[in-house]
């Protein structure tokens, strides 16, 4: 339930001069535990479905350093690539792997198999998104939605909060009835001003969108997401929109003022009378969208996006945004343009069976990301999961090839038909820090959790020895 919004407090617990393998162990000892507050957004009421990870832990570690240790063996790199490759004979990979590991220190490869082959970055892609954006906007702005209130009409206007939820619409409601009384108005119309995100569903998702469960039509503002019973890969909302103003007319109403005929779109004249509520930071929301894979918080963020860079606020618009910032971001960490021939971005979830990006480019950016040396991408270093602790990855690492480096390595994962993506950092035993990029692809689908745990197992050879 979201009655108490995990993102409105989060507090953090650092230790930044402990080595990271102690903290594991203390963190596994409870001795260095996440530390989480909330604060209700709303009546204390009871909410709808939750729409952020209520439970999800922020396991915080050190920085890297992104510095190379004085002993380094001049062998280690090729030995690592070695070993790597080793899984590329595994039954369900066949030989289709490709990755790219990438020094944060240097900014050098360290080891890479066809890394610059464009391929299916499925929720990986949600790295380059958060990166982008970061780039782009001040991660502590939040998105405001009003209820303004004048002569008989109230208007809801959102700016792409959608994860509003029952306590926010309250407070709203009560706010705006209140208004609408000293106003003299007992009845009202209702309108909607939805023209900061003209969002809508993207075709390039085809069959993974939103009637298979996958994601809602991003838009101005949305009631838990719009995940209708909860569940993240549950049914969605249709008409996220619709549904916020239908809640908002119900609530109203319990304030003893009515809503008269249908919704309409409309804008609030000058000086209206409006009371408001504000989201997470936007720091949080791309926190929260790298533990889960949340793909409607990813498209919100592409949109925003969109808006930062006066491009459309629709699919399209958000698609051409992230294009251009990814773009950007693989020339300031020195990815030649030419690489980038066969870069394909049509969403910003990584949903889209269209995408296209090679493990190079997400490796050198992961690796700019550890190194501190743009401060504005270092936050995405706390927010990827860590194997076999939180996220995404709280359940991966479990095959004895890969367990030894749960704890140790921090990845997003990807997965689509045929393509298995982790993508994150890690600190090699040589004291190294690195940005790397892993793909397994080809496979049956039948085969995924074969291919998990291959991908799993070459992210392992990075914190393991000889």
């Amino acid at each position: 339930m979201v009655s108490e919004r995990i993102w409105r407090n989060t507090a953090i617990a650092l230790c930044a001069a402990v080595p990271l393998s102690f903290y594991v162990v203390g963190d596994l000892a409870d001795a260095f535990p996440g530390v989480l507050t909330t604060v209700s957004s709303g009546s204390g009421q009871e909410a709808g479905p939750r729409a952020v990870a209520e439970d999800d832990e922020r396991v915080t570690v050190p920085a890297p350093s992104g510095g190379i240790a004085p002993s380094v063996d001049p062998e280690t790199s090729a030995d690592l690539a070695s070993r790597m490759d080793e899984h590329a004979s595994e039954p369900v990979v066949d030989g289709n792997l490709a990755y790219s590991v990438v020094d944060a220190g240097t900014g050098e490869v360290i080891a890479e198999r066809d890394a610059g082959t464009a391929r299916v970055p499925a929720s990986t892609l949600k790295l380059l998104t958060a990166a982008a954006l970061l780039s782009e906007v001040d991660p502590g702005e939040t998105l405001t939605t009003r209820a303004l209130v004048s002569d008989g009409t109230v208007v809801l206007q959102g700016e792409g909060d959608m994860t509003l939820d029952e306590g926010d619409l309250r407070t709203l409601a009560e706010g705006a009835a209140g208004l609408a009384r000293e106003q003299g108005s007992g009845t009202v119309h209702l309108a909607v001003d939805t023209s900061a995100i003209q969002g809508g569903e993207n075709p390039a998702w085809g069959s993974n969108g939103t009637a298979g469960g996958w994601v809602t039509p991003t838009a101005a503002m949305a009631l838990d997401e719009g995940w209708l019973d909860g569940e993240e890969y549950g049914p969605k909302s249709t008409d996220p929109v619709g549904d916020v103003a239908s809640r908002f007319a119900e609530l109203l109403g319990e304030q003893g003022v009515d809503v008269e005929g249908s919704v309409s779109e409309g804008t609030a004249p000058e000086g209206a009378a409006a009371v408001e509520v504000e989201s997470a930071p936007l720091s949080e929301i791309v926190r929260h969208t790298l533990q889960i894979s949340d793909n409607t918080t990813a498209e919100l963020l592409g949109h925003l996006l969109a808006a930062a860079r006066g491009e459309p606020t629709t699919p399209e618009g958000a698609a051409a945004a992230l294009t251009d910032g990814v773009r950007e971001l693989a020339a300031e960490v020195g990815v030649p343009s030419s690489d980038l021939d066969d870069l394909v971005i049509r969403d910003a979830s990584g949903l889209s069976t269209q995408n296209r990006v090679p493990p190079a480019l997400l490796a050198a950016v992961l690796g700019e990301v550890a190194s501190g040396g743009v401060p504005a991408l270092t936050p995405i270093l706390y927010d990827v999961p860590i194997a076999g602790l939180s996220g995404t990855l709280a359940e991966r690492f479990s095959e004895k090839e890969a367990s030894t480096a749960r704890g140790l390595v921090r990845g997003k994962t990807g997965y689509l038909g045929g393509s298995s993506a982790l993508a994150g950092t890690a600190v090699l035993p040589d004291g190294r820090t690195v940005g790397y990029s892993i793909v397994v692809h080809g496979f049956d689908g039948s085969r995924a959790a074969e291919a998990r745990a291959a991908a799993d197992a070459v992210a392992a050879e990075l914190v393991q020895g000889e």
